[in-house]
């Protein structure tokens, strides 16, 4: 009965606590649509380009106030007044040619709106196939999420985000920027990182996410969906991870995050830490990719760097004392821990 009750008062908590910040992210960028593409003089083009948002809260979000805007100094697009996202809903923003009647169901077939899954026009934003920055603000002008998608430009550099289709195909055979991944800041911002995001073949209206929103001190609320939708994993989790012990030094055990991420077992240590970092990557070869990168919880990135080595050691002591997020990528895989600074 005891432990139920203390189940209660953290449910109670999680609920207050998310309540308070709507988190919007932007999971979908439709850039290159396959339909009318040629500018020309009485031609409609851009048809069939949508970006497409999804609310991961527990709470419906009011947009009013909230604007899209793109890369163009004209190319802002301001909600309408009272739109509203239900929780675990999709809202597209689909590009609508003057005059020309598109709809995004005449793209993809079996596409059928609904109170949770909105479709709304606009002539605003036009998706640059070689690539600009997409960024959402709220009300208070803060940007809740951003995304920059290369298109065809810097075909050299690594992680970049395109998707191109051949003019013709219908939508449900063409790709899209579908994000995988979403990490909170404190204040319901999403951390804008590209390795978040993959090339997909999914419709609109379908999720493959995995995304943590901040609760409570050390917990978060996680969720994984796969490319039909279908959510296969939730509940509560515990971002430090820190379920074992190194030997230090002085033979002393120091509490450590450690996890077997594919080939390699993964040790990040201490933590809490007083400063210095540590990670050791058990399986490192030549084929290893590994980045490192570390945010402040306010979503500001302090340490960018790749790991080109069995082991590498951070310096945060000149940081404040608080919360910060350790993001590693190894090959394929993208994990997420959260590093006490005492």
């Amino acid at each position: 009965m005891k432990k139920n009750y203390i189940l209660l008062i953290i449910c109670f908590f999680v609920s207050i606590v998310v309540h308070a910040a709507d988190f919007i992210i932007i999971n979908k960028i439709m850039y290159d649509s396959p339909l009318n593409e040629q500018i020309a003089q009485s031609i409609p083009y851009s048809n069939g380009e949508y970006i497409e948002l999804y609310n991961a809260g527990i709470s419906s979000a009011d947009m009013t106030g909230w604007t899209l805007r793109g890369g163009g100094t004209t190319e802002t697009y301001n909600f309408p007044d009272n739109t509203i996202i239900a929780p675990k809903s999709f809202l597209i923003i689909a590009y609508q040619y003057y005059n020309s009647g598109f709809t995004v169901d005449q793209l993809y077939s079996g596409l059928y709106p609904s109170g949770n899954n909105q479709i709304l026009y606009q002539r605003k934003i036009i998706l640059s196939n070689s690539g600009e920055p997409v960024y959402l603000k709220d009300n208070q002008s803060l940007v809740r999420d951003s995304i920059y998608y290369d298109g065809t430009s810097s075909k050299t550099k690594p992680n970049r985000l395109s998707a191109e289709n051949a003019d013709g195909l219908s939508g449900n055979s063409c790709i899209c920027l579908q994000r995988k991944t979403a990490l909170f800041t404190d204040t319901g911002c999403a951390i804008p990182e590209n390795l978040e995001w993959i090339t997909a073949l999914v419709n609109p209206f379908q999720l493959h996410i995995s995304f943590i929103t901040p609760v409570l001190p050390g917990l978060g609320l996680g969720y994984n969906y796969d490319l039909a939708g279908n959510r296969f994993n939730r509940g509560i989790i515990y971002l430090s991870r820190s379920s074992s012990y190194v030997k230090s030094n002085n033979n002393e055990e120091t509490p450590a995050i450690h996890e077997e991420v594919g080939k390699h077992n993964i040790t990040i240590y201490p933590n809490p830490t007083k400063g210095q970092l540590s990670l050791y990557i058990n399986g490192y070869d030549e084929n290893t990719a590994a980045e490192i990168r570390i945010y402040e919880s306010s979503g500001k990135l302090i340490i960018n760097t790749k790991v080109d080595a069995p082991t590498a050691d951070f310096d945060l002591s000149a940081k404040a004392q608080g919360v910060y997020f350790l993001r590693i990528r190894i090959n394929d895989d993208l994990l997420t821990y959260k590093i006490i600074k005492e």
